[in-house]
């Protein structure tokens, strides 16, 4: 009898585990979600799922959000000119000397907890997979050591971004992402509050969200203090060229300079010692009415020529998109909003589905337009459109 009853336990025990292996490989099944057609798509998915002041933070920008609007009206003002008869394209570069599979990369986006647990080292991960150029924020919720330790391969390009804190404790970040392998440093023009990435009008949204979600968030690089916290104690300011001279002093690594705007600034850029400059209006964030970054591009090509690498972001939201910009004379795009709708939808497989979407558009692009490689795209393949009158639609 006591044979009959271990005999029974031991299929109870059998049938629960293939039970469980069921349930589990259909837990998988419904967790997979099949890409989507367009980044529009996966941020419609994000609008619908996030709480309305969390989709507000990663979409909207300053005031009337002119400035967002302005990033992507700018690619529109472009078209492409096709040519026939043409291989399938290699879009693999260098950047800073360093190989890369696509001239996309990810920018330094904040926030990314709120949308996915351990977002920050799903995108990095991400990044490897794709084999492609990832800005770490400073204020990141994981530390940059752990960031870079998500990827199993230690040949992927990561760059630190940092704000100048009043302390100097950017020095001590610099010298840890040396250390951690971090192969650039980009350096923001910022130094705003994190109250700087809420429109007037998002109070209304949900006060009492907006003080548990900045309370509760923690930041790797601060000893998980809270936004406010690291912003009082290391004074983090708006930077100024001196503390550019001081980077390239306490470091052999580039040093790319994010949000500029001008010829002028990218001169400047050239005689402070920057191996790179990145075109960008901080998305839209912080000042109202600028030009798009596309539109700001040519000039500063035109300025600067082949004395520093000049990478583009803002605005971009297809393959398309990409191609135009690298057609008037960037050598990579970085996008931001994106991989957060991508990190929305399915984690690390949601940024690796959104940057398989861009590369298709991309590729495709190319193939239309009669470019085996990168370097084979050139202002020849765009022409600026003139505007529709309303009585010509």
């Amino acid at each position: 009898m006591a044979s009959k009853s271990k005999f029974q336990l031991f299929l109870f025990g059998i049938g629960m585990v293939l039970a469980s292996l069921y349930v589990y490989k259909k837990r998988k099944i419904f967790k997979k979600r099949k890409q989507l057609k367009s980044v529009e798509d996966y941020e419609n998915h994000a609008r619908e799922k996030l709480p309305r002041f969390t989709y507000a933070l990663i979409s909207h920008g300053f005031g009337d959000i002119a400035t967002v609007e302005e990033n992507m009206a700018a690619f529109q003002r472009y078209s492409l000119r096709k040519r026939l008869f043409n291989d399938f394209p290699d879009l693999s570069i260098t950047m800073q000397n360093n190989h890369v599979d696509l001239p996309i990369g990810i920018g330094p986006s904040t926030y990314k907890s709120w949308l996915w647990r351990d977002g920050d080292l799903c995108v990095s991960r991400a990044a490897g997979f794709l084999n492609i150029c990832e800005i770490v924020p400073m204020l990141s919720d994981h530390s940059l050591e752990q960031i870079i330790e998500a990827n199993a391969s230690a040949d992927v390009l990561k760059w630190f971004q940092i704000f100048i804190c009043g302390d100097g404790y950017h020095e001590t970040l610099v010298r840890r992402a040396e250390s951690a392998g971090y192969q650039g440093i980009v350096v923001a023009s910022g130094g705003y509050g994190y109250e700087d990435d809420f429109q007037e009008s998002d109070w209304k949204l949900a006060i009492t969200s907006i003080v548990d979600k900045l309370t509760a968030l923690r930041l790797g690089n601060f000893n998980q203090m809270n936004p406010a916290t690291a912003f009082h104690k290391h004074k983090i300011r708006p930077t100024v060229w001196k503390d550019v001279a001081r980077l390239k002093s306490l470091t052999n690594l580039p040093i790319i300079l994010m949000d500029i705007v001008t010829p002028e600034e990218a001169e400047t850029a050239i005689e402070y010692g920057a191996q790179g400059i990145i075109v960008s209006n901080e998305g839209g964030k912080t000042v109202d009415s600028l030009q798009g970054t596309l539109e700001i591009l040519p000039e500063i090509i035109a300025a600067v020529g082949n004395k520093l690498e000049v990478y583009v972001s803002g605005g971009v939201r297809s393959g398309c998109d990409v191609m135009k910009a690298l057609a008037l004379g960037a050598k990579a795009c970085f996008v931001g909003r994106p991989v957060l709708y991508g990190l929305c939808y399915q984690g690390e497989e949601g940024v690796v589905q959104v940057f398989t979407l861009l590369k298709n558009e991309l590729a495709k692009c190319m193939t239309s337009t009669g470019c085996t490689s990168i370097a084979d795209i050139g202002s020849s393949h765009v022409v600026r459109s003139a505007p529709y009158d309303d009585d010509d639609v």
